[in-house]
């Protein structure tokens, strides 16, 4: 019997992008990760408002931190495949990147310790198959892969 060499499977990019932006509190927010594998959350209106009430004294908007928070849970399985994630540029600035990347990239580390800051970066994906979904989730015409929890949140704060 011969030995079969495999090699390691090959890093691809993502995709990220969130519908009903995270602050319309009263609104559930779909989060999408799209590429070779896809991947949807949702998060409640009322999870993202007891997210919100635990963050109320931190001096960064919540939104940003929520966003890095659901960005983290949906790459996480995937992370060791992932060469660069993209997230939809729904908050422009360059303060309000920094701030969501600087984040993602503290939590993303804690699996992945040499993940480099260039591999994550914010764009206008607009139309993107993680826009698709993450559309398609909100609206109900598909379904998540699962509903993100309040104590899921709470671990990574």
């Amino acid at each position: 019997m011969s030995r079969v060499d495999t090699l390691p499977p090959a890093r691809y990019a993502v995709y990220v992008d969130v519908s009903a932006k995270l602050e319309q509190w009263h609104k559930p927010s779909a989060i999408a990760v799209a590429n070779d594998h896809t991947r949807v959350l949702l998060v409640t209106a009322a999870t993202k408002q007891a997210a919100a009430r635990l963050l109320a004294h931190n001096p960064e908007p919540a939104q940003y931190i929520l966003l890095a928070t659901l960005t983290y849970l949906a790459v996480r399985p995937e992370l060791e495949n992932l060469s660069s994630i993209t997230l939809d540029q729904d908050y422009s600035g360059l303060v309000a990147e920094r701030r969501i990347l600087r984040r993602l990239l503290h939590l993303l580390r804690q699996d992945r310790p040499r993940l480099k800051a260039s591999a994550l970066r914010m764009e206008n994906i607009a139309g993107s198959r993680a826009d698709v979904l993450a559309r398609a989730v909100y609206k109900g015409a598909s379904r998540p892969n699962r509903v993100v929890t309040l104590a899921e949140i709470e671990r990574l704060l």
